[in-house]
């Protein structure tokens, strides 16, 4: 054979080999997914969180719950699926379902702007007049009752610390969101706004919960990566983690997995459904409505787990980091200053864990020491939603130390 035939020819085996190996690899790695997904489907459930759920399904306090005890490395441990999404339809609770999660929505504000602290683009004691100079014009209140309101100037800036730790002297809303709802002006606009509303307290001085710093967290995301919020979460978390059912805007189809929400009747003896009046209808429109940084997304268990393993893997999933280690820091230590208040910015702090809820109950908990990733997802309008969050990170934590 001549010398350049059999050069040919031995390219080309070498390319076979190696196209051989890629599809074996790619096999390998689609069986491990799959697998994966295999091992979560199948996790048992936990015997002491049905028995710990089952008094509040019984009192209609909750209709259907989802319960998940996970480690670091992504093994389910137990899975308890209790009760129904739909009550009326006698539709069983499922993974398929889709929540709103509310003020989970904080998590993403928070762990956004320390992806660009990591990139050296902002410090979280930069003054927030450094990206939105025009809220230099904020004032603080003084004295107040029915007859004035005696306004002051800030004694120090309102730092991002500050908006996303709860203790910028913000009201909950901005006096804009409070007249056209929640989520139906862009955040430059809510953001701007904020400056009508004077601040309570000096920044610093008092811890208030609310959405409005995280507005305006999420806007400075916006001005420092010039791109829109929702697009710099999806390039930056929900594509690469796999989080594809995580929206603001979840489409009709997603709509129909929604699980309902509900709580007890004025009678005690069956279930009232509630609803979502936080967020403007119909949810899928993408014209009239914007991301709410504070409380718009919905989103499913297995999208929350995702992002919970890579909270627990210290900002990194799968060879992937997303957050430094100093990053991860200071999102697991406590940010209220002189408050003391359990806060981070934009997670709860809680018994060792970090995460956080949402206003119809649904939780996420990461304990950094032991590894352990405990969600939890319901949708309940009665109030009970966190004696039964609490009493199932209780059970979650007594199962994971076994």
């Amino acid at each position: 054979m001549p010398p350049d035939l059999l050069k040919w020819f031995s390219i080309i085996s070498m390319k076979q080999n190696l196209l051989c190996g890629l599809c074996l690899s790619l096999l390998t790695a689609s069986l491990g997914i799959a697998s994966c997904f295999a091992a979560e489907s199948e996790a048992s459930p936990s015997p002491e969180v049905t028995a710990a759920m089952q008094p509040y399904l019984d009192s209609y306090k909750l209709a259907g719950v989802i319960g998940l005890i996970a480690d670091r490395n992504g093994k389910v441990h137990h899975k308890n699926l209790l009760g129904y999404a739909d009550v009326e339809a006698k539709k069983p609770i499922s993974e398929d379902n889709v929540f709103w999660i509310a003020s989970m929505t904080k998590m993403f504000a928070g762990a956004s702007i320390m992806m660009l602290v990591d990139e050296d683009k902002v410090s979280l004691d930069d003054p927030v007049t450094r990206f939105i100079p025009q809220l230099e014009k904020w004032m603080v209140i003084e004295e107040k009752d029915g007859s004035h309101v005696l306004l002051k100037p800030l004694v120090r800036p309102v730092t991002v610390r500050h908006i996303l730790s709860h203790t910028s002297g913000l009201t909950g809303m901005s006096e804009l969101q409070q007249i056209t709802g929640a989520d139906s002006t862009p955040l430059k606009a809510r953001a701007l706004s904020s400056v009508t509303g004077p601040l309570q307290s000096q920044p610093g001085d008092k811890y208030a919960y609310g959405n409005q710093g995280m507005n305006i967290a999420a806007r400075i995301v916006e001005i420092i990566s010039g791109m829109p919020y929702e697009e710099f979460l999806r390039t930056r978390f929900f594509d690469p983690l796999g989080m594809t059912e995580t929206t603001f805007w979840p489409s009709e189809a997603q709509i129909a997995r929604l699980a309902g929400a509900y709580g007890p009747n004025k009678q005690k003896n069956g279930y009232a459904r509630g609803g979502v009046g936080f967020l403007t209808k119909p949810f899928s429109d993408h014209v009239h409505r914007f991301p709410e940084a504070g409380g718009g997304l919905f989103s499913t268990t297995h999208d929350i787990l995702r992002y919970g393993l890579m909270l627990a893997n210290d900002g990194e999933l799968e060879g992937k980091r997303y957050l430094s280690h100093a990053a991860m820091d200071e999102l697991r230590k406590e940010q209220t200053g002189t408050t003391k208040i359990n806060y981070s910015l934009g997670y709860h702090l809680r018994n060792g864990m970090f995460g956080h809820d949402g206003a119809y109950g649904t939780d996420l908990s990461v304990n950094p020491k032991t590894g352990m990733v405990a969600i939890f997802m319901i949708q309940c309008t009665s109030g009970d939603q966190w004696a039964a969050r609490d009493l199932f990170l209780k059970t979650a934590t007594d199962i994971f130390q076994k």
